[in-house]
């Protein structure tokens, strides 16, 4: 199948073209809504207010909205885009650096949406901080997942 797919994704430009602009889309808005996010709830960090605390937790949850989804675009793309190089991608150790800090940044979002939960249910500072550290860990895997894609297309 990578055979046919590669052929075919680098003789129409076109395809490709979609593809990568799909990618980068759905990263700028899935990321972007993340990363805005993130600022929200790390600005809350030192705070004790808790209507600044439920505010950031409103709009947290509205985020999942825009960024699950996102993912998912970024996700299938992402596949297109390493089927049409597999030999290439599977043998660069910068790829799979970038596939693990993709599966850790779905597992800190599951992470992030289980602290937001216990949050619900208690609102209190001590829960707060989990969703605080899971947010900045977001911030940190979405910037370095963006600076390793970028250094593999220099490299690939």
């Amino acid at each position: 199948m990578t055979t046919w797919w590669s052929a075919y994704y680098s003789d129409h430009q076109m395809v490709s073209l979609v593809i990568r602009y799909v990618h980068l889309a759905a990263l700028m808005v899935g990321g972007g809504t993340a990363l805005a996010i993130d600022r929200v709830v790390l600005g809350t960090a030192r705070s004790r207010a808790h209507d600044r605390r439920h505010a950031a937790f409103t709009a947290m949850r509205g985020s999942h909205r825009i960024v699950v989804p996102a993912l998912v675009i970024v996700t299938a793309s992402g596949v297109l885009m390493a089927a049409a190089d597999w030999s290439t991608f599977v043998a660069s150790r910068l790829f799979w650096i970038k596939m693990i800090l993709f599966g850790l940044l779905v597992l800190n979002g599951m992470a992030l949406v289980a602290a937001e939960q216990r949050y619900a249910k208690n609102a209190e500072v001590t829960m707060w901080r989990r969703v605080v550290i899971a947010s900045g860990a977001s911030c940190l895997l979405w910037l370095l997942i963006l600076w390793i894609g970028e250094w593999l297309t220099v490299a690939a």
